[in-house]
């Protein structure tokens, strides 16, 4: 399990605070600040919850989810924090997190009779999945396997026994969970859960005749052979993942860096710089945050420009990758800095 610092710890240090100076900020003590991290209490009206969540650079929902997170691990303050061991989030945690009454109410009916499952109970079950993701950003892979296994089994019987007319979409869903489920098994390297997973994932979405979602688990497959470093494997993955022109130009943008650094590495330099170059353009036809789709938020200038970076170590400009990793760091938000695959843009970083 990963046990680094507590997260609102590490958020604070992201910020630049101290606890002295976060607490002069806020007109509170030290002992206070302390208490939060160790979850022994919360701030206890929205003004301060607002403010704090401003002085760390973070939203209201990242502030909830920190603090329910030190809650969950309280431990006696005067423990040291550096050795606190985080524990998974189950899905009834995040169901209780990401959905009111009602929206809860509705998908509990479709869970108990899965053939009256409709297209409001699967707008809340991706609903409750884009919640589990962004709590991942806040944590690490490891901690929401637990909560993605039950949304999978979930997805699974929807898929199974909703009726005709909404089968196509519970289906195109069980694709984007199952293709989740084998993204999170790459940072443990369990590369034959991942492949099961994605495997699984394009299948179902060939099913379903969601472009999207196909190639979405194909260039997730690449991602997982590069790790491996089988870059002829990766190479005919990210190449069928960019044969639908119909997916979303995030998406598009990201199969083209990935191939980018995919033929650079198998030595194709100048196809390598081409491809580059085509991205950086589609870089700055990026629609506005709010228009990216759920399953791929994170399609963002900041984060291609982590996938710059990768690309240029392929081509052998160290110096390069190294700048483009930290830009990419400077310029992403502050609630992604504890996630994995910004440590992995970390270390690019901090590289000699």
């Amino acid at each position: 399990m990963k046990t680094p610092r507590r997260r609102l710890v590490t958020v604070r240090d992201t910020a630049g605070h101290t606890q002295e100076s976060l607490a002069a900020a806020l007109g509170v003590d030290v002992k206070t600040v302390r208490n939060w991290e160790n979850g022994t209490y919360k701030p206890g009206t929205p003004d301060l919850r607002r403010r704090l969540a401003e002085e760390l650079g973070i939203t209201r929902r990242q502030l909830n989810l920190h603090l329910e997170l030190a809650a969950e691990n309280a431990i006696d303050p005067s423990y040291c924090s550096e050795d606190i061991q985080v524990r998974p989030i189950r899905l009834k945690t995040a169901l209780e997190q990401a959905l009111n009454n009602e929206e809860s109410d509705r998908l509990s009916h479709a869970v108990h009779w899965p053939d009256s499952v409709d297209l409001s109970a699967l707008d809340i079950l991706q609903k409750v999945l884009a919640f589990v993701r962004h709590f991942e950003d806040d944590t690490s892979a490891t901690l929401v396997i637990p909560a993605v296994d039950e949304l999978q089994r979930i997805s699974e019987t929807f898929a199974r026994q909703a009726r005709s007319t909404v089968r196509r979409n519970a289906t195109g869903l069980l694709s984007e969970v199952e293709q989740y489920r084998g993204w999170l098994a790459i940072p443990g390297r369990d590369w034959t859960r991942a492949r099961r997973h994605l495997d699984r994932a394009a299948v179902v979405a060939l099913e379903s005749d969601d472009p999207l979602r196909l190639a979405t688990a194909l260039s997730f497959s690449a991602y997982s052979a590069s790790r491996r470093f089988d870059f002829s494997s990766a190479d005919a993955l990210s190449e069928a993942a960019q044969r639908d022109s119909r997916v979303h130009v995030g998406l598009r943008t990201y199969e083209i860096f990935q191939r980018a650094e995919v033929v650079g590495r198998l030595g194709l330099r100048n196809e390598s710089v081409g491809l580059l170059l085509s991205a950086d353009r589609l870089v700055e036809h990026l629609p506005d945050e709010a228009d990216l789709p759920s399953s791929g938020y994170w399609y963002t200038p900041p984060f291609f420009l982590g996938q710059k970076a990768f690309v240029l170590r392929a081509l052998g400009d160290q110096a390069g990758a190294r700048q483009a990793a930290l830009d990419c760091l400077a310029e992403m938000p502050p609630g992604w800095s504890a996630s994995e695959w910004a440590a992995r843009r970390r270390e690019l970083a901090n590289a000699d």
